[in-house]
């Protein structure tokens, strides 16, 4: 069996407070890199990965607008569900 550890080091919201990410530092054991997920909260017990990126081991965020978030210079509308998978 194969596990991912996750590791929550960043929580951000936007201006509004309407979306929630975590960030978690993912780390698949000595063979693999680094990577970062992006998850939004949602209702209930739902969970969404909005960005996923390999070989990364942070994330510079930026809020533009209420729905609008820049993470790691790409720009995500959550508004309209986009998400970032590398």
């Amino acid at each position: 069996m194969f596990l991912i550890a996750e590791d929550l080091f960043e929580t951000t919201y936007s201006p509004d407070h309407n979306y929630k990410i975590e960030f978690y530092l993912t780390n698949g054991g000595a063979t693999t890199s680094f990577g970062v997920l992006g998850k939004l909260d949602g209702p209930l017990w739902f969970e969404k990965t909005v960005y996923d990126d390999y070989r990364m081991d942070h994330a510079d965020v930026k809020w533009i607008n209420n729905h609008m978030v820049s993470i790691n210079n790409h720009i995500l509308d959550l508004k309209k569900g986009e998400t970032y998978s590398k």
